[in-house]
Parts: C-alpha cells; sequence; structure tokens
C-alpha cells in the first residue's frame, strides 16, 4: 500500500551513549529506498553506531548496502599532531597512536579457556585474582570471604577465611595490592558492598588475610548496589578510581535498570568519603531504550600500558515484569536469553568507553557449549593477571539463567591470552594492508613489534614526521619478513636506526594474511 513503512535513524560517536553525529527519517513511503543519505557533514574519525528504527506494514528491514566515504586523513585534525611514546609499549586497541589504516579489520583476541574448559576452583565471585611474591592470589566470595593460594595458576590451596569485615557487609568485594601505597599495613585494600544502606565500604589489610576499615567501617559513598565494587589507584591521573553500580529510572513496568558509576579521590587515608563522581552511565538513552536488550551489571577497570580496560559483566535478552517466563531449571540447555556476558571496553583517561564490542555481540571469553559449568553466565575476576607473558583471565561462570535461583555447580574458570593480543589489526588473504603512525620522537635504537604472521608477512618501514620515506628504512631497505609469529619481532633496515634518534619520524606497517598488535621502542 502508498505511504506504509517509515525508517528512523541516529548515528552516534563511539557507543549508544556518545555525541550524536547525525539523524534523521525517510518519511513514510512504499516500495524500496535508494541511495538514501543519512546527514553526516562532518567527518568523524573512530568508530560508529548507526541505529535504524522501522514502523509500518512491512515485517523486516533488509539494508542491502552501506557505504561510508573515506575521509581523507588531512582532515583529522590529529593525526599530523606528535604523540608521546617514548619507550612505553603501544597496544593498538584504538587509534592513540594511529593517523591512518588501509585494508585492515579490528580484530578482537582469541582467549584459550584451560583446564579443559572445567573449572580450576570450587568457589564463586564477585572477587579477584592476583599475581604477587611469585603466588597466585585469589580471594573468593563467601561467609566471610575466603582466601587461597596457588604456585601454578591452576592448583589453589585454602588458606583461610578473611577476618575483620563486618559480615553483614560481605555480599560483593574486590581486593587490590596499592602501587601507591607506602604504608605496609595499608598495602592491600578492599572495596565492599555495605548493604543497608547499598552502598560502598573499604578496609586495609597488612597480609590481604586480616582486614581493619576506614571511615570505622561505614559507607564511603552514597547508594552503590550489590554487583561489584572496585578502587585502584591510576597513576598518570594521580588519583583513587572507584567503580560502583547503579540505578536508573525504572520504566512503567517496574523492570530494574542497572548503569555504572566512576569516581575519584586523591587520597582516600586522608578522606575516605571524599569521592567526586566523574560519571553514570547505562546503555541507550532514556528510560526504556536497551533497557530489555542489554544492561551493564557489573564494570571494574584493569589498567595496563597506559589504556583502561573495563571488564564489563553485561545482562543480555531481560525478561519483561510479568511475561511468560519458563523458569524449571535446565542445566543442559545452552540458552540465549536471561544470561549475562564478558565485554571488555578500552579507553584513556576519562573519556567514555569504547562500546563496539558489545555491540558487535563479541565476548572476550564466550560462554560454554551446552552441559558446561559456564553455559548461562560469566562474570570476571576484578583485575587480569598478566605473567609469562599470558594474559591470565580468571572468571565465575554459572550454568543456569540470571532469574533461576537454583543455578547449578557453578566454578571459577580460567581463560588465557598471548601477551598483549587483546586487540588487533588484521589483514586477511592476500589483501595487503598498512597502518601508519602519528610522528613521535625516536628516543631508542631498537623497535619490537607484536605480531602474528605465520602463514604471511610483514614488514616495517620508518618515514619523516610529514610521512615521506627516509632513505635505507623503505622500499628495498625495509625487507618483508615471513612465517613470523612473535610477540617481540625486531625488524631490521639496511641502516641502523641511531642516526635516527632524537628526531620526528612515522612507522608504516605493511601485512599480508598477519595480525599486528602492538609495538615499542627500545
Amino acid at each position: 500500500g502508498e505511504n506504509t513503512n517509515r525508517v528512523d535513524w541516529k548515528i552516534y560517536a563511539n557507543s549508544k551513549v556518545g555525541p550524536v553525529l547525525a539523524s534523521g527519517s525517510t518519511g513514510d513511503f512504499s516500495g524500496d529506498k535508494t541511495q538514501l543519505q543519512l546527514g553526516m557533514k562532518e567527518p568523524h574519525f573512530g568508530i560508529v553506531i548507526l541505529e535504524l528504527t522501522h514502523t509500518g506494514a512491512r515485517t523486516t528491514l533488509a539494508v542491502d548496502n552501506l557505504q561510508f566515504d573515506e575521509a581523507p586523513a588531512s582532515a583529522n585534525p590529529h593525526v599530523n599532531e606528535p604523540v608521546a611514546v617514548g619507550t612505553h609499549k603501544q597496544l593498538l586497541v584504538d587509534d592513540y597512536v594511529i593517523a591512518k589504516t588501509s585494508g585492515l579489520a579490528r580484530t578482537l583476541g582469541k582467549v584459550t579457556k584451560r583446564n579443559g574448559g572445567q573449572p580450576v576452583f570450587d568457589g564463586h565471585f564477585y572477587g579477584t585474582v592476583l599475581y604477587d611474591e611469585g603466588k597466585f592470589k585469589l580471594w573468593y566470595r563467601g561467609a566471610p570471604y575466603g582466601y587461597a593460594e596457588s604456585t601454578d595458576g591452576l592448583h589453589f590451596r585454602r588458606i583461610s577465611k578473611l577476618v575483620g569485615l563486618d559480615p553483614a557487609h560481605r555480599n560483593s568485594a574486590s581486593f587490590y595490592i596499592d602501587p601507591h601505597e607506602t604504608d605496609p599495613a595499608h598495602r592491600y585494600k578492599v572495596c565492599y558492598a555495605y548493604l543497608r544502606p547499598h552502598a560502598a565500604a573499604l578496609a586495609y589489610s597488612a597480609d590481604g588475610i586480616h582486614w581493619k576499615p576506614y571511615n570505622n567501617g561505614k559507607p564511603v559513598t552514597h547508594r552503590a548496589a550489590d554487583t561489584y565494587n572496585q578502587i585502584l589507584w591510576d597513576e598518570e591521573a594521580r588519583v583513587y578510581r572507584m567503580f560502583t553500580r547503579t540505578d536508573f529510572r525504572r520504566p512503567p513496568d517496574g523492570l530494574e535498570v542497572r548503569g555504572a558509576r566512576d569516581m575519584i579521590n586523591p587520597d582516600i587515608k586522608a578522606d575516605p568519603t571524599n569521592w567526586r563522581t566523574v560519571r553514570e552511565w547505562k546503555f541507550g538513552k532514556g528510560v526504556t531504550d536497551e533497557v530489555y536488550r542489554r544492561q551493564i551489571y557489573a564494570l571494574t577497570d584493569w589498567i595496563y600500558e597506559g589504556v583502561h580496560f573495563g571488564l564489563m559483566s553485561v545482562y543480555e535478552f531481560i525478561p519483561k515484569p510479568g511475561a511468560p517466563y519458563d523458569s524449571r531449571p535446565d542445566l543442559v540447555k545452552r540458552h540465549d536469553h536471561d544470561v549475562v556476558n564478558f565485554y571488555i571496553g578500552t579507553t584513556r583517561g576519562n573519556a567514555m568507553w569504547d562500546l563496539n564490542w558489545v555491540y558487535a555481540d563479541k565476548p572476550l571469553i564466550p560462554r560454554g557449549p551446552d552441559g558446561s559449568f559456564d553455559k548461562d553466565m560469566i562474570y570476571p575476576a576484578s583485575q587480569i593477571i598478566t605473567h609469562d607473558d599470558t594474559h591470565w583471565i580468571y572468571y565465575n561462570g554459572y550454568p543456569e539463567r540470571h532469574g533461576i535461583g537454583d543455578r547449578g555447580k557453578y566454578g571459577i574458570g580460567l581463560a588465557t591470552l598471548k601477551l598483549d593480543r587483546f586487540i588487533g589489526r588484521q589483514a586477511s588473504g592476500q589483501q595487503p594492508g598498512s597502518l601508519v603512525t602519528r610522528p613521535f620522537k625516536l628516543t631508542g635504537t631498537k623497535i619490537q613489534v607484536n605480531v602474528s604472521a605465520m602463514a604471511g608477512r610483514i614488514r616495517v618501514a620508518v618515514l619523516d614526521a610529514q610521512g615521506n620515506p627516509l632513505p635505507g628504512f623503505s622500499g628495498s631497505g625495509a625487507p618483508w619478513q615471513t612465517a613470523v609469529d612473535s610477540l617481540r619481532w625486531q625488524p631490521q633496515w639496511k641502516t641502523d636506526l641511531a642516526p635516527l634518534r632524537g628526531k620526528l619520524v612515522r612507522l608504516r606497517f605493511q601485512l599480508e594474511n598477519a595480525s599486528l598488535f602492538a609495538f615499542q621502542i627500545k
């Protein structure tokens, strides 16, 4: 019929809680729409989210082709500005050090579940695993919380129940070894849920077992609900950060709407209550947007190589209050609704999280298959361990849905990832790809590259600050390297890098059937 359909759209920067870059509507129409302009008038460098809303008689909406015009690199005001690199490792998880790419896809690293995909510890989180003093130290949930140790990260021995934490307020906690602390009595810190009223509380310890409260055991925040509460030191910002859950307005049907809060405090010993809110956020905008599709259930921050990694437990495909719900336990079938997935987000400084992997439906640790202990819900430990060129990612798995009272036999599992391979830039097959960095001052004489190219090849050229090839460091002076899979591959040139030390340069990585993850000047 005539005028029976309508499509409205919005384009968001970075995520659906980011600014709206463009919006519009087809108005009422019939038939098909072609050559539809979405209305982006200015170039945007970074991730965009396109939201389409269809109303009308047609029951399906099909998008046959979506094309964004490539903006010239010169349109980005930052790509020609020098960036501070020094000898710090540069993870290619975002565009911080990147001026331009061509022919490369941004890909999520693939973890390996250890112990055959079975739990490595009979316990559950919220909790933490840290590597310290040659041991894996694990704090697990209980009444009270408990502490265990391992020398290999797979076989743990229970050491003690925790002493000094009020058992009435032990519902959820995360533990931390404070690198900023100078007093050994305060080396360990815990941020935990104070249940009546719901808020966050803090305590300290010399050994991680015997605890004393800050603020006389009273809450140090206002409303902060009963999932992860976390504290950590941000060396770059010179502040403590606290992450808690918060709540947003409920829709008319009464559904609980969860969000996350980020706060800062320069000195928790001087005033443990002096927290200033940086951000409160939830997925989507408005009262009902996305609340049934996904909610941020819990979030902790892991700071690594200058990047903040958000370890996000995301509650997905949420049942509507009063709607039919099959509450019979089923410990065999892997469900696709009322589940919790574990995603990562990244950011730097106080910027909003990059939520790309959430909207791409790509968890860092996928839920297990039918019959597995982690088939329906995964909650990560509050931190990731980096040890022996490996990232150790502990997580709590459940074989049943969020709304089921009896969730079966849970456990703490372990997944590992090769060093720094969280997010890569990939050239597939024989289609070549390239990445050019922003200019930076060369402070060393060697470059180490984290690359996987066992069935492909890579080469690295050195350019001047304007992007022109430097003789001896490009073309025939920058040979291809084949069949390389290395965390610290060192490219070789016909000329030594020493004459370039102290000068502004760029790097150009060329890839074929290869993935690039990080580089570091040495």
